[in-house]
C-alpha cells in the first residue's frame, strides 16, 4: 500500500461540514534533560525531564491556537466551560501533566472560570478555570509511552530495526567511537540506541548554550545527536513496530469518533498529552512516518466532520498541515475507511 505523506497542498487542508468530534495528541513543551552527562554536569532547577517555563508558554499558545478554531471558528466547543465536553488524559509524568494543564488554560483561559452564585465574583483569582486531567501509573500506560517495557521496544528494534543493512552500516562507522565517547561522557555506551537519549542530553545542554565534555570534539557531538535521532526515527518508521506500539491508541481515537458519529456522548472533544515517541508511533501507525523528531509542542490533530446525508468523514493533520492518507489521496477518509485503518493497526 502506498504510505501517506504530509502535503501543503491548500485543497486538502479542511474537510467540509460540521465539526463533530476533535482529537490532539500533544507532545509535552519544552524540558531539562532526562539525565546529566557526568563529565559536564548541570543545575537544573526544575529537576531532570521537567517541563520549563518556555515549555509552559508553548502548550498555553498551542491551547490559545486551537481555542480559535473550535470555539470562535467551528464552534465546537461553548464559550464557557461545559464539563461533559472536554475529556483529557496523559501520560504519568510531571512535564506531561503541567503541558496538558498549560494546554487547557489556553484552551479555557483565564476569565472564562465560574462566579459565586449570589455574587459576580469569579469562584477563583482570574476566572482561572480548572480542568481534570487523567492518568494512569507509568507500569499501566499502554495508550501514550510507545518505547516502554510493556511492548517490549529494545526487542522490537532487535529483531526489525539492528538486522537492516542500513543500520549495520551506520553502526559499523559509530562502534568504533564508543569507547572514547564513554570516556569522554562518563556514559558506558554499548548499543546504537544508547545514542538516542545522550544525544538528547548534549542537544539540549547545547540549546541552553551550557558547556559540553571537554574531551567531545563538535563533530563528535553533531555525530551523536544525528545518530541518535535516526536511530529513535528509524524504530517508527517500520510499519510493524508502528502498528504495535501505536495502534492501541490509534484504536481508542477511532472508538471517540465512533460515539461521536451515533451522537451517544456529550462530548465533543479529547487531549491526550504525552511524547515525541508517542506522535512517531501515532504517525508510523497512520502511514505516514516522519522523518524528524516532533518538536516540543508538536500536536497531531484527528477531527470528524459531517458533511450531510450521512456522510461523515475523518480529517487528519500534523502541526497544521494536511497529512494525505493513501485511501482517498486526500487528507480526509471516510469513518468507516479509518475504522478499518485503525483496526488493521496491529502487529
Amino acid at each position: 500500500m502506498e504510505k501517506a505523506s504530509l502535503s501543503t497542498n491548500k485543497k486538502h487542508t479542511e474537510a467540509e461540514g460540521k465539526l463533530l468530534f476533535a482529537i490532539d495528541v500533544i507532545r509535552h513543551g519544552d524540558r531539562t534533560p532526562t539525565a546529566d552527562i557526568p563529565t559536564a554536569p548541570h543545575e537544573w532547577p526544575e529537576g531532570y525531564g521537567k517541563l520549563t517555563a518556555l515549555g509552559m508558554r508553548q502548550e498555553y499558545r498551542l491551547g490559545e491556537r486551537l481555542r480559535s478554531l473550535y470555539v470562535d471558528r467551528y464552534h465546537l466547543l461553548a464559550d464557557q466551560y461545559e464539563p461533559s465536553s472536554i475529556f483529557a488524559r496523559s501520560s504519568d509524568f510531571d512535564r506531561t501533566l503541567m503541558s496538558a494543564d498549560a494546554f487547557l488554560m489556553g484552551l479555557e483561559p483565564p476569565g472564562v472560570g465560574p462566579r459565586m452564585t449570589n455574587s459576580d465574583e469569579p469562584a477563583l483569582p482570574y476566572a482561572y478555570q480548572p480542568l481534570p486531567i487523567h492518568t494512569v501509573p507509568k507500569e499501566e500506560e499502554v495508550l501514550l509511552i510507545p518505547d516502554n517495557a510493556y511492548y517490549h521496544f529494545e526487542d522490537l528494534l532487535a529483531r526489525y530495526v539492528y538486522p537492516t543493512k542500513e543500520c549495520q552500516e551506520k553502526l559499523a562507522n559509530l562502534q568504533p567511537k564508543f569507547d572514547a565517547w564513554s570516556k569522554a561522557t562518563g556514559i558506558p555506551i554499548t548499543h546504537f540506541y544508547q545514542l538516542h537519549s545522550l544525544g538528547d542530553s548534549l542537544s539540549i545542554d547545547q540549546s541552553h548554550q551550557l558547556s559540553l565534555p571537554k574531551d567531545l570534539s563538535s563533530e563528535d557531538v553533531k555525530t551523536i545527536i544525528e545518530a541518535g535521532d535516526w536511530i529513535f526515527i528509524e524504530a517508527f518508521k517500520n510499519p510493524t513496530i508502528g502498528k504495535i506500539t501505536g495502534g492501541e491508541l490509534l484504536r481508542t481515537i477511532a472508538g471517540h469518533l465512533q460515539t461521536a458519529k451515533e451522537q451517544a456522548t456529550p462530548l465533543k472533544y479529547v487531549l491526550f498529552s504525552a511524547h515525541d515517541s508517542t506522535l512517531l508511533a501515532q504517525m508510523s501507525a497512520l502511514g505516514a512516518p516522519l522523518n524528524e523528531v516532533p518538536q516540543y509542542a508538536s500536536h497531531l490533530n484527528i477531527s470528524l466532520f459531517d458533511r450531510g446525508n450521512a456522510n461523515y468523514y475523518v480529517q487528519v493533520s500534523y502541526n497544521g498541515e494536511p497529512i494525505i492518507l493513501p485511501i482517498s489521496g486526500s487528507n480526509s477518509c471516510t469513518l468507516e475507511d479509518f475504522m478499518v485503518l485503525a483496526e488493521n493497526a496491529r502487529g
